[in-house]
């Protein structure tokens, strides 16, 4: 894997460094002081094998990656003999490590939240064609679903004495003089057995013969369902068709509790959906619901979507992202925090080549970004790339990191212990269970539980599931295991920056009791949904700690 590739790299980096001696604390009986050594000649080095060396140009011997070049080493006075935590680093072994810096500065905290949910019709503009009167259907206009229809089409032909006898009563009193109220109450009669304006206006050249009457939509849309048949008898109200209009639609999410404070009305929301791959549609808020679910602490939100062309199709699943609001604070890249321990530190440059790691307080996460609380100061520069190769000779020499954060409440295992290691070989097992139940493969799935590493001691309460011989019920075993280890891994998530966390909506919908929102780890950041399988193969949406 990359991250186990990456952290060879800088162990053996890490270790070369330490034999070639490029770091050097030297210590006397007034205290500790570090001294920068001399060098008198380039020396050429292997980045993936430090202990490759060479006085001129030239290839790996083991890896045929090319040699760098260290450079002369910086001298004493370079150094800061004052402060007794700085780790010193030639400019040379500054390009190998790749260090890069940032400045400590107010920034807008961007942040974006990421939801999923259906996409539907709008509810609003949803219509049913119900009889006006009693009669029999002698046609049908409109007979499938899926057929669109316009306003004041005819979908029906009725054969009713009811509207037979109210149209002679309108003729028979139209040939009179003086009938003014009269007219006025036949012709609003007419209006509620279903007749439109150009139907009454027909009236007086109807023929004798003709006994039937058209039925016409009051709105346009498209059929979704169909309740009658050609000849049927039916009752005044009875439902004959049911009417959506596809040309605006909604799509529904559920946003949590910490999250409601940042949405409003009328904030955009950027929207995609397998139906439409490559494509990005924007909506707005429209509806935030005041009345939280007590169980999952969650409210559901309305997005209006126009689609006037259709393309959009109805009850298909999307996902969603929305920028939230982006106070200006003090903050640092999110690359520059690492966590060896139960608080999280960064490694300041106090002048070019000379670090110093600090112990910091984090605030509110952003998309790229942390606040910084306590720790740093603005205009500090901090270390964005190469600062767990520094932290990993900080712990070789036992620099003492001051600390100003209060430790995090959640157990923390440490990344340089023996338990981070099984943690990480559990969680890989985990991931591959997740993999095979996400292919519908339940013999793979079995397999991987049988072969199911160590954790741990106290990481997870729960017991894994047994192997199974039907998918549904492996899945119902597997998924309260699955949500306390995604709970742990979110508590974890500094150790393993690779780890990915999802949540799946629809899992409410599985079984009877199945929770809403199941979550699970895998690996890989392609999303792979354990619980529906290839049914809904890439139904969820990360979660981010």
């Amino acid at each position: 894997m990359k991250f186990n590739s990456l952290v060879a790299l800088i162990l053996a980096a890490a270790l070369g460094w330490a034999a070639a001696s490029l770091w050097n604390r030297q210590k006397g009986n007034s205290g500790s002081t570090k001294v920068a050594l001399k060098s008198a000649t380039s020396v050429y080095q292997c980045p993936m094998d430090p202990w490759v060396k060479s006085d001129k140009p030239g290839t790996c011997t083991l890896c045929k990656m090319k040699l760098v070049q260290m450079g002369s080493r910086v001298t004493s006075d370079s150094a800061d003999s004052s402060n007794d935590n700085l780790l010193i680093l030639s400019p040379g072994a500054a390009r190998v490590a790749g260090i890069q810096t940032a400045e400590v500065k107010k920034l807008p905290l961007t942040r974006s939240l990421r939801v999923s949910g259906m996409i539907g019709e709008d509810e609003l503009r949803h219509g049913v064609i119900t009889a006006p009167v009693e009669g029999r259907l002698d046609g049908l206009a409109m007979s499938c679903e899926g057929e669109k229809i316009q306003k004041r089409q005819p979908v029906a032909t009725i054969f009713s004495r009811t509207l037979l006898r109210a149209a002679a009563d309108y003729k028979s009193i139209l040939a009179r003089t003086n009938a003014g109220a009269e007219m006025d109450a036949a012709r609003k009669r007419l209006e509620e057995y279903g007749l439109v304006y150009e139907q009454i206006q027909s009236i007086p050249n109807r023929q004798e013969d003709d006994i039937h009457f058209g039925l016409v939509s009051r709105q346009a849309g498209v059929i979704t369902k169909s309740y009658v048949t050609e000849g049927q008898y039916v009752k005044e109200g009875e439902k004959l068709f049911e009417i959506a209009d596809f040309t605006r639609m909604w799509f529904m999410f559920t946003a949590y509790e910490q999250d409601l404070p940042f949405l409003t009305t009328g904030r955009m929301v950027d929207i995609h959906t397998p139906s439409l791959p490559g494509e990005t549609l924007k909506g707005r808020i429209d509806f935030i619901s005041p009345n939280l679910d007590g169980m999952t602490r969650s409210a559901r939100v309305r997005v209006v979507l126009e689609n006037p062309d259709r393309r959009i199709q109805n009850n298909i699943f999307a996902t969603g992202t929305v920028a939230l609001d982006a106070p200006e604070v003090l903050a640092i890249p999110r690359s520059a925090v690492i966590w060896p321990g139960t608080e999280p530190r960064v490694f300041v440059q106090v002048s070019p080549g000379n670090y110093e790691p600090r112990a910091v307080k984090l605030g509110r996460p952003g998309d790229s970004l942390w606040e910084i609380v306590e720790g740093v100061r603005e205009g500090e520069q901090v270390v964005t790339a190469g600062n767990m190769l520094l932290d990993s000779q900080a712990q070789l020499d036992e620099i003492p990191v001051h600390s100003n954060a209060a430790p995090t409440s959640a157990a923390i295992v440490r990344s340089d212990s023996d338990p981070a290691s099984a943690l990480r070989k559990f969680l890989q097992a985990v991931s591959a269970i997740n993999e095979s139940l996400a292919n519908d493969d339940l013999e793979a799935a079995n397999h991987a539980l049988g072969h199911l590493p160590s954790i741990p001691e106290g990481a997870i309460k729960t017991a894994p599931p047994f192997a199974g011989g039907d998918l549904k019920e492996l899945r119902k075993a597997f998924l309260p295991w699955s949500q306390e280890i995604s709970d742990m891994a979110l508590n974890q998530k500094n150790l393993f920056p690779e780890l990915h966390i999802f949540s799946c909506p629809m899992t409410k919908n599985l079984w009877a009791g199945a929770p809403a929102n199941a979550r699970w780890v895998q690996w890989s950041a392609e999303l792979h949904n354990p619980y529906w399988g290839k049914q809904m193969f890439d139904c969820g949406v990360e979660v981010k700690p």
